[in-house]
């Protein structure tokens, strides 16, 4: 039994997926820069393909339009959230030792751990809403919640 050494490389396709013909087109440069552009709002990996399918009339994926405020809110929520799986850690932690040991000073640090990173939590939910909502939404808010303390 012979063995086979892995060459590296796509695998070889069946013949009839095989690309055989080549079509070749000029662009002027604003024409190609304009090619370009509709290509980088889909999610076609290079131009080749993308002409392919506008040509052959196949289904495009368009990529997600996103403003500004939406990628901020979003880096903000996965810091948040990243936060947040901190937190649970430190309660998992807490209680873990509560239901091993009677030293109610560490106990007391964990807590007072616990309550600062809420605390910051709550910092970064303030932001994150200023920037979504808007500014003069959010001092309305803290205006609200400092009276109601």
């Amino acid at each position: 039994m012979e063995k086979q050494f892995y060459k590296g490389g796509a695998p070889k396709k069946p013949e009839d997926e095989k690309r055989e013909r080549f079509v070749q087109v000029r662009f002027k440069s604003d024409e190609y820069k304009a090619l370009e552009m509709r290509k980088s709002k889909t999610m076609s990996p290079d131009i080749s393909s993308f002409v392919r399918s506008v040509c052959l009339e196949k289904p495009l994926l368009m990529k997600t339009q996103m403003e500004t405020y939406q990628d901020i809110a979003l880096s903000l929520l996965r810091e948040m959230r990243s936060d947040l799986l901190r937190i649970g850690v430190n309660i998992n932690q807490s209680s873990r030792r509560i239901n091993s040991t009677t030293d109610y000073h560490d106990l007391q640090r964990d807590v007072n751990q616990m309550s600062e990173n809420m605390s910051q939590l709550e910092a970064q939910l303030r932001t994150l809403m200023g920037r979504v909502c808007g500014q003069n939404e959010l001092t309305d808010q803290a205006s609200y919640d400092h009276a109601n303390q």
